[in-house]
């Protein structure tokens, strides 16, 4: 077996049990923590239901006992024995039970409400389930659950007597409420999810009170047997289900339940996605490690030593031979190979990581083109960034920003390298780019106004997308200017960086700052504007001085190619420069009114901020009226 084979087989078997134990343990670990959980908010479901019935019952009591110590009661009781029918209805009233009846000590009914022959009936063949016989002979009251026939109820059972000293009770008074589904309303307060709390009370095999599906409660009566006291498990229609069961006398009880498969979905998404993964990285893994077990096969080979130099990167060797046969030949010409391969890996080194590929093939081609130090050059410059970044830079994960920085990055920069655009470097958000000679052909300057209108074009399809996951909004400005600067490897010996510099470089980055002031997103100089004034549809927006320049110069707004510029925009264009004149004339009033009459018919920024310059002046004319805004900062 070949060495490259076994390293393969290796790094295969050891991933693909590292995969699946990580996912036996991710699912019987997350599996019986899930379990243990849901018990617990099942007992904690159980202990509110408790908590609920004894305050109930305690409350019913102390307000049971304050009836029957009323005068009006107790004299009643003191000379009529046998007939408390008149009270049950009060009783029942005053405490909000469903049933009240009276026995007397021989266990004949004297009273009951309702006044139903079906109750009636119902008591006197269930009455030896109540613990009236236990309260005769102690004197002390009882609370406790009963049931049968189909029924589950609270109850609560005082003796009578007609002295609070007396040890002997005339009878008992029994009050009942009826567990229902209104019980089921009141539990259901638990962490676990409204519809994930399944409860069911049931009494001699038949449901009383429940909050779930009649097809789900009729599985639960099925399988009674199979669901074992306490905490435990069943499934239903193919899912399973966390139970917690509870028992009162004569078959009756109660079972909570809550879906377990359904809890655990969650987690088989992270276990997909951990797997999907797994694969993905195992793919990668196998291509790299083929790689890697050829790289370490092929320098047993005295020959191909050399060519693992070549697959490294390294050129700076030669290989010794002494020879004059056909492996000699070999070596010479490996030798002459490899002094070609250092000339272009200098010049890929350049340049292969941030310009067109047709770009560096230009300069393998003639690589006179480029040599250490910088040339003077006539080129267009392309300065943009992204507007608030700080804002919401400062709301967001780190992760989250970095992957929407990249993506935003990678898309402004590919229509860069459309317009055969040399990238010049990242600044945060920011990208600086170039275009011009030996590498751009043709108009520079169009081809770095067409990159700047294709980003933007790029943007409104990708701001839909981002804000749909969430994102903020991203808005880019965009700055381009035309002139000399140098254009060189510039650095020091150990870290050089083709990069342009120059007045003209600096002033590009100006006009990006300036759209902010004029609600614009790219604006050139006249320089630009000189070059592509027959190709695109441009405004001219004001005349600015820059902060370090001692004379104005005229900014203009890229609207649009002319091919495809609307009419609308062409309006725009000849109202505002028509509204321009005025206010360079220093007739502010009636440049105000064509601006904001420009900005109520068409929603034109520039417009709108020109206005409130205009009554800006008006309220404060500007002394020695030049037409030009002097740049206060950078």
């Amino acid at each position: 077996m070949k060495l490259s084979v076994k390293i393969f087989l290796s790094f295969f078997i050891f991933f693909t049990l590292l995969l699946g134990l990580t996912l036996y343990i991710t699912n019987s670990q997350t599996e019986q923590f899930e379990i243990k959980s849901l018990s617990s908010e099942l007992k904690e479901a159980h202990t509110r239901f408790d908590q609920q019935l004894n305050r109930e019952q305690v409350h019913t009591l102390k307000l049971s006992k304050t009836l029957t110590l009323d005068q009006k009661f107790r004299s009643f009781l003191s000379q009529i024995k046998d007939n408390f029918y008149s009270f049950s209805e009060e009783i029942a009233r005053d405490t909000e039970a469903d049933w009240v009846f009276m026995v007397d000590d021989s266990f004949n009914i004297r009273g009951i409400y309702p006044t139903d022959e079906k109750v009636e009936k119902w008591v006197l063949d269930n009455i030896d389930r109540f613990p009236i016989k236990d309260v005769l002979e102690t004197g002390n009251d009882r609370r406790g659950m009963i049931s049968g026939d189909g029924k589950l109820m609270s109850s609560v059972a005082l003796p009578l007597k007609e002295s609070l000293s007396d040890e002997y009770a005339l009878g008992v008074m029994i009050v009942v409420k009826h567990i229902d589904d209104q019980w089921v309303e009141g539990l259901i307060g638990t962490k676990l999810e409204q519809n994930a709390l399944q409860i069911v009370f049931f009494s001699d095999s038949k449901i009383v009170a429940d909050n779930v599906s009649e097809e789900f409660g009729e599985n639960v009566i099925e399988k009674l047997t199979l669901v074992p006291s306490g905490s435990g498990m069943i499934q239903i229609a193919g899912d399973r289900y966390i139970t917690q069961r509870g028992s009162y006398d004569n078959g009756a009880g109660f079972i909570y339940a809550t879906n377990l498969d359904y809890a655990l979905i969650p987690f088989k998404e992270i276990q997909n996605n951990i797997l999907v993964s797994g694969l993905a990285v195992l793919l990668v893994g196998i291509l790299f490690s083929i790689l890697f077990a050829r790289r370490i096969a092929m320098p047993l080979r005295s020959l191909l030593a050399g060519t693992k130099g070549v697959i490294d990167g390294n050129y700076d060797f030669e290989i010794k031979h002494t020879s004059r046969d056909e492996v000699g030949k070999l070596s010479n010409a490996f030798n002459h190979m490899l002094k070609g391969l250092r000339e272009k890996k200098y010049i890929q080194d350049t340049f292969g990581k941030y310009v067109h590929p047709s770009i560096v093939e230009n300069i393998l081609s003639n690589p006179e083109n480029i040599l250490p130090g910088g040339t003077r050059s006539y080129q267009s410059v392309l300065f943009c960034d992204v507007a608030n970044f700080t804002s919401f830079s400062e709301t967001m994960a780190p992760e989250s920003l970095i992957q929407l920085l990249n993506e935003y990055l990678g898309a402004m920069t590919e229509e860069i390298s459309k317009t055969h655009g040399i990238l010049d470097k990242y600044i945060g958000d920011a990208i600086m780019a170039f275009w011009g000679p030996p590498f751009t052909p043709g108009n520079h300057s169009l081809l770095a106004c067409q990159a700047a209108l294709n980003m933007q074009s790029e943007l409104k399809i990708l701001r839909p997308q981002w804000l749909a996951k969430g994102l903020p909004e991203i808005r880019m400005r965009v700055g381009v200017a035309t002139g000399h600067m140098i254009v060189g490897n510039i650095g020091s010996e150990k870290n050089l960086e083709y990069t342009c510099i120059g007045d003209t470089v600096n002033y590009s980055s100006r006009l990006e700052g300036i759209n902010k002031m004029y609600g614009t997103d790219i604006i050139i100089d006249v320089f630009t504007k000189k070059n592509v004034e027959h190709d695109l549809l441009l405004r001219e927006l004001d005349t600015i001085q820059v902060k370090g320049r001692a004379q104005g110069a005229q900014i203009f707004e890229v609207m649009a190619e002319s091919k495809s510029a609307t009419p609308e925009q062409i309006r725009i264009k000849s109202d505002y420069e028509k509204a321009l004149t005025l206010y360079r004339k220093g007739e502010f009033i009636l440049a105000e009114e064509v601006f904001t009459s420009l900005f109520k018919t068409s929603d034109d920024i520039p417009s709108k901020n020109m206005s409130e310059r205009c009554r800006e002046y008006i309220a404060s004319p500007p002394e020695n009226w030049l037409g030009i805004v002097v740049m206060k900062e950078k």
